[in-house]
């Protein structure tokens, strides 16, 4: 994967996450008082909206990054555990997330919000350990090589 498609890839689930997470704060905690009772904060629509646009664009990269990064990754055998868990809560998120849009039922998309937001936040540090994990596999695997290669 290029620097330039990693850095875009990088910018793109920062905004999801930070919309997401601004939404989530300013849902909870961000009302204010008004004539006939709280009211939602002015910046939360536009929080979403962030949040909506962004997770559109990672749709988009996930398809990307799956023949770019995922499936080549996986053969090499790199990070796989890392990287599995990544992209399943990935995919988990855009469906719970389309989820939230559909349901009408009160206590089912009470569930699915529970779970998209906690998942949601859960994914900043899931994604720090994929990538910035040591890459001791790779010197294990090339030690492999080198000792089969020896004969």
């Amino acid at each position: 994967m290029t620097r330039g498609l990693r850095r875009l890839a990088q910018a793109v689930l920062a905004l999801l996450w930070a919309s997401g997470a601004a939404w989530l704060v300013l849902h909870h905690w961000g009302q204010r008082a008004g004539a006939f009772g709280p009211e939602p904060s002015a910046a939360e629509p536009w929080a979403l909206r962030a949040h909506a646009v962004a997770a559109t664009a990672t749709v988009a990269l996930l398809g990307l990054l799956y023949g770019l990064h995922v499936v080549p990754g996986w053969r090499a055998r790199r990070r796989r555990w890392s990287g599995g868990a990544l992209f399943g809560t990935a995919v988990a998120l855009a469906l719970s997330g389309d989820l939230l849009y559909y349901l009408a039922d009160e206590d089912a998309h009470a569930a699915v919000a529970l779970a998209h937001w906690a998942v949601g936040l859960a994914a900043l540090p899931l994604f720090v350990a994929h990538r910035w994990r040591r890459r001791a596999g790779g010197v294990r695997a090339r030690t492999r090589r080198l000792a089969s290669s020896d004969g």
